[in-house]
């Protein structure tokens, strides 16, 4: 019984702090920019710009079709009383994928 419960509690507390990493995302991302359901075609180049491992378990959005973003909410789960997400967003330009800069949250 006991074990049950102890189980049932860990369960509420990762999905917790997983729903606080995506909300992170969702407001670094901010208005205009809607999540994606899947990777992106060239997820895996991306993630390799962004210096994450190609297994990460992140969050993408994007803005039209020439502007991505890879949130990684891993840092969330250290820091929760202050977000923690990082963001990565990207831009097509002439046919290749350059960088506009790396998101962090604010924190006050």
């Amino acid at each position: 019984m006991f074990r049950t419960a102890l189980l049932i509690t860990a369960a509420l507390v990762l999905a917790g702090c997983a729903s606080r990493g995506t909300q992170d995302c969702e407001a670094i991302a901010g208005p205009g920019w809607s999540r994606l359901s899947a990777t992106p075609a060239d997820g895996s180049e991306l993630l390799v710009r962004a210096n994450l491992p190609d297994n990460a378990e992140v969050l993408w959005f994007s803005q039209g079709k020439d502007q991505v973003m890879v949130c990684d909410p891993s840092n969330s789960l250290v820091n929760p009383g202050c977000g923690g997400s990082t963001a990565y967003q990207f831009e097509r330009k002439a046919g290749a994928w350059v960088s506009r800069g790396v998101l962090l949250p604010v924190c006050d």
